[in-house]
């Protein structure tokens, strides 16, 4: 028998696209699938909306009593994966019929695979393609690898094995509404494996007023400043971990200080919100807060240290 492969998909105020969007994994070719549909706040429109698809044996609804946010919707979504695999489909989106048959056939061949993704075509209010390169090799290098050059959240929308969604547990929440808590999700699943790429369009990714992302590039610029650092520091502290020698741990540190400034992570419009070197260290180092002690310890240096070591680093080059 195949594998079975388990969806997740968060709806919120979805009555627009949502029907959309499940007709689209109705539609899959691969048959084994299991659709965990959670509606978020008691939204009874969009439940409607879902009602329908529950005549197919394989479609579930769960009713949320209190709003949970779109990272702890998707959290609990994991949680209740059923399947050998498990993919997040957002509300809006659409995949090809043979989406899930085509990297299912691939993961069963690279079993060293945490996630499988494919390239990312949106539509909508922006036309434009995304792809992201594999990431392989050792837990450290992978690190790195995701620190120095991703940020769209391409690999999120792939098929992660049970094991690898299971030791990542979940979405990380942050203090500024989540921003790109579905990237740092990446950095927590690759100390499971790497992150293979199956080069094809074959999710594609509805672009409207009223998307999370789309949000987030008309925030202030002190929100984006303040949502840059501590994305970057939540980074570090999922990517720490996978350095198995404190060599490695200072070597993904100095990745995790340095993706604060670097414009090829995706996000220039983050990062060139904080233009003044110094002002930006500050802050990112600032973040940090409670989480000092954890640094302290991967980095075996006090805090000081590591503190004047990110402001040479970032400040001096």
């Amino acid at each position: 028998m195949s594998d079975l492969v388990a969806i997740g998909v968060p709806v919120y105020r979805g009555t627009a696209f949502v029907a959309e969007a499940l007709r689209s994994i109705q539609a899959q070719t691969y048959r084994n699938i299991d659709v965990l549909v959670s509606i978020d706040g008691g939204d009874e429109q969009s439940a409607d909306c879902c009602r329908p698809f529950l005549d197919d044996s394989r479609f579930k609804m769960v009713m949320q009593d209190r709003q949970f946010g779109w990272a702890e919707n998707i959290s609990f979504l994991m949680a209740k994966n059923s399947g050998d695999f498990w993919y997040y489909h957002q509300q809006d989106d659409l995949v090809s019929p043979d989406y899930i048959e085509t990297l299912a056939r691939y993961a069963r061949s690279t079993p060293e695979a945490a996630v499988v993704y494919c390239d990312i075509q949106a539509f909508g209010d922006i036309d434009n393609f995304m792809s992201q390169a594999p990431v392989t090799g050792p837990p450290a290098l992978r690190e790195i690898s995701l620190l120095m050059s991703h940020h769209p959240a391409v690999a999120f929308r792939g098929l992660t094995r049970r094991d690898a969604l299971e030791q990542a547990a979940g979405v990380r929440s942050n203090e500024v509404e989540c921003f790109s808590a579905d990237t740092t999700w990446m950095a927590s699943v690759a100390r499971a494996g790497e992150l293979h790429r199956v080069p094809r369009p074959m999710y594609f990714k509805r672009y409207h007023a009223d998307n999370v992302h789309t949000k987030w590039a008309s925030w202030p610029i002190d929100k984006r400043r303040k949502a840059w650092q501590v994305h970057c520091r939540d980074m570090v502290i999922e990517a720490l971990p996978a350095g198995t020698t404190l060599l490695e741990r200072r070597l993904i540190w100095a990745a995790g200080v340095a993706r604060l400034l670097l414009p090829i992570t995706g996000y220039p419009q983050f990062a060139a919100a904080t233009p003044e070197r110094a002002e930006a260290v500050k802050g990112f180092l600032s973040a940090f807060g409670e989480r000092v002690s954890f640094v302290e310890t991967n980095l075996e240096s006090d805090w000081q240290s590591c503190s004047r070591a990110a402001k040479e680093l970032l400040i001096g080059c």
